[in-house]
């Protein structure tokens, strides 16, 4: 099958893959090599920060576990969505003489050789598992970040503070990051799909999606409203470090949306 994929793929092939598997595995460490402290991200890692010092202050903190709850909702659904897209598209590759013949009936569709086919099945479902994988993941962030928020010491002097409200923040963000990465899934999913189209609606595809998630992050309405709460619950220019040396350091790719 390699071998018959291998002189079946053009340049075309080749290159959209190539573009793909470029701006899947790349967006991440592209944003944390950017570092831009203009990025969604950079700012609600300010604004998580400024969170935690508030929690520190108050005697109850029911309500910032319970707030912590809403992306742990979610990430659990989009987990188990996405455990139903694997189980699909597992069938789909059990059953790929069918599967060839649904995709070869559709009009819009290149038609291309069965193994063809189950290539381009099989990187959908590879970007599916790491989605998965990074959702899971989130998850057990998450529930460690209760934990942190739970033993929080009450009303704690400035120094301590700091370094709680801090060390917090780098949980939080880094499992919302993991959060954003598997949902970042779906929309290379999308472009994946679009190899069934051809090489080119592929390309056009994956920069499509690489253009849409730059601008949310940065030139987005929302980016700009982050921005003024920013500012103004924090007073200070947006940071990417977290004051815990290398957790802070990765927030910025793992947190890119």
């Amino acid at each position: 099958m390699a071998a018959l994929i291998a002189a079946e793929w053009g340049l075309p092939d080749r290159a959209a893959l190539g573009w793909f598997l470029l701006a899947w595995l790349g967006y991440g460490p592209l944003i944390q090599h950017l570092r831009s402290p203009g990025s969604i991200t950079a700012r609600l890692h300010g604004i998580r920060r400024a969170w935690m010092r508030a929690m520190l202050d108050r005697d109850n903190r029911i309500t910032d576990a319970s707030l912590i709850g809403h992306p742990m909702h979610s990430a659990t659904f989009f987990a188990s969505t996405t455990m139903i897209a694997l189980v699909a598209l597992l069938g789909m590759l059990g059953n790929m003489d069918r599967t060839h013949g649904a995709v070869e009936a559709l009009a819009f569709t290149a038609k291309t050789s069965r193994p063809m086919v189950e290539a381009k099945v099989l990187l959908l479902f590879l970007v599916f598992a790491h989605a998965f994988l990074k959702l899971t993941w989130a998850i057990r962030q998450l529930n460690y970040g209760v934990a942190l928020i739970g033993a929080a010491p009450s009303k704690p002097g400035p120094a301590l503070r700091d370094a709680a409200a801090d060390r917090t923040a780098a949980v939080l963000s880094l499992a919302l990051g993991s959060f954003n990465a598997g949902v970042r899934g779906y929309y290379f999913a999308l472009a994946a799909l679009a190899w069934l189209i051809g090489p080119g609606a592929f390309a056009l595809a994956t920069t499509g999606m690489v253009a849409m998630l730059l601008w949310r992050q940065f030139g987005s309405d929302t980016a700009e409203a982050i921005r003024l709460s920013h500012t103004l619950l924090t007073g200070e220019a947006p940071d990417t470090s977290d004051g815990g040396g290398a957790i802070g350091r990765g927030l910025v790719a793992r947190g890119a949306a």
